[in-house]
């Protein structure tokens, strides 16, 4: 699945500058980073790909300068992790439970924050319930069979359709979440050429 979901720019190395080229990330390589295909991550990933493209018009994802926050999904939060490069660890990647099946997303250097979130019914009601009994359950194979199946059916319907036919994007006056630092490796993301090296 190598389609691509956004166009970063990152830095050179830790504490370097900001790189002048581009890289793409693609579906392919947040299913390589998190470790298998999964009707969350697709969810994710195309959601948050759309907030990015509204925050950054321009083309161009800066990862240093974006703070987000998801449920507590690790799916979600991969996803989030990856597109955007906030970090829990630097308080730009916040985890809140009581999150449902959205995404906050602030651009740091302009303030402007938008909030995703999936349409009503566009997600499987069946899916929470199934996941729910499954956990429940053990190794209930049929089970796993029927929600694999139903998975891939609401996976198929989110790479087919335009994301703004499946998604909310709300432009908000603030990101609602306290953001508390910057990430180290991006300390000297603004230096240019001209101070030398």
């Amino acid at each position: 699945m190598e389609r691509v979901l956004v166009r970063t720019l990152d830095t050179e190395s830790s504490l370097g500058p900001m790189s002048k080229a581009t890289q793409d990330v693609t579906l392919g390589d947040l299913i390589r980073f998190h470790g298998h295909p999964c009707d969350g991550l697709v969810a994710a990933a195309e959601g948050i790909t759309l907030g990015l493209k509204t925050l950054f018009p321009e083309g161009a994802v800066d990862r240093t300068d974006v703070a987000a926050a998801t449920n507590a999904s690790p799916c979600y939060s991969d996803v989030a992790a990856y597109l955007t490069g906030a970090r829990t660890i630097y308080g730009t990647l916040v985890i809140d439970k009581a999150l449902g099946d959205e995404w906050f997303l602030l651009r740091r250097s302009t303030g402007r924050a938008v909030r995703v979130r999936l349409k009503p019914g566009v997600k499987p009601a069946e899916i929470p319930a199934m996941e729910k009994a499954l956990r429940a359950e053990g190794c209930d194979r049929p089970l796993i069979g029927r929600l694999q199946a139903l998975q891939m059916e609401f996976i198929h319907r989110l790479l087919a359709s335009p994301p703004t036919t499946l998604y909310d994007v709300e432009a908000i006056p603030a990101f609602p979440y306290a953001v508390t630092g910057e990430r180290p490796d991006a300390a000297k993301a603004r230096c240019d050429d001209s101070h030398g090296h």
